[in-house]
């Protein structure tokens, strides 16, 4: 994907977090993120946040980050 497509990623990850999270604690916010993105996410958007992990500066927030590592480790992409 390109640079536009993965911060397009980025951002809504982060949407996502500030929508579903407030008032969870981390390990139950980042298994709910994960669960959302796991359900509704297409296996090509799942990869390339995914891939984001590997890039320096993404803007991808600390809980975004900890809950797609959690989604990489339970997708069989």
């Amino acid at each position: 994907m390109s640079h536009e497509q993965d911060a397009q990623l980025v951002r809504m990850v982060n949407q996502i977090i500030a929508n579903l999270t407030p008032g969870r604690d981390q390990d139950a916010a980042a298994a709910e993120v994960c669960a959302h993105l796991e359900k509704f996410w297409a296996r090509p958007m799942k990869q390339s946040i995914i891939a984001c992990l590997e890039k320096d500066d993404t803007g991808l927030s600390t809980l975004a980050k900890r809950s797609v590592r959690l989604l990489k480790t339970k997708d069989r992409l």
